[in-house]
């Protein structure tokens, strides 16, 4: 028993630190629509303004973060709530046939819209035939 007093006493190693102070994050609902000339991706992030939203690309990987205010507790108590208040973030892997240096992204009533541009050899093309 005073065994278990003891390591209550301590202090909470760096790992549990860490863990305690790790972000949670939910995955927003998203569509992906591939065209002839681009890919699109349509992400939900209702209540998410452009300020709270980051987006990047490295080593073929597009990451896309955003936080939704939460709640002020001084001013007010929750008594019911569905709705998430927090942190949001998705990751794609993108090919060689995009192009990262193109993209292009639009925030309009809690709908992110990214369009990623194929790179112009890539895009499919007609052929003509010609007569003899």
């Amino acid at each position: 028993m005073t065994e278990r007093k003891e390591i209550e006493k301590q202090k909470p190693s760096e790992v549990q630190e860490r863990a305690e102070a790790q972000v949670n994050f939910v995955r927003p609902r998203t569509s992906i629509h591939e065209y002839d000339d681009m890919v699109k991706i349509y992400m939900d992030l209702p209540g998410v303004s452009k300020e709270n939203l980051e987006i990047s690309y490295n080593r073929g990987e597009l990451m896309i973060t955003g936080r939704r205010e939460r709640w002020d507790a001084e001013k007010t108590k929750p008594c019911y709530c569905e709705r998430f208040d927090g942190h949001y973030k998705r990751v794609f892997s993108m090919d060689e046939t995009l192009d990262a240096e193109k993209i292009n992204a639009s925030l309009n009533n809690g709908v992110l819209e990214i369009t990623i541009p194929k790179i112009e050899a890539i895009k499919p093309r007609k052929i003509e035939i010609k007569t003899g």
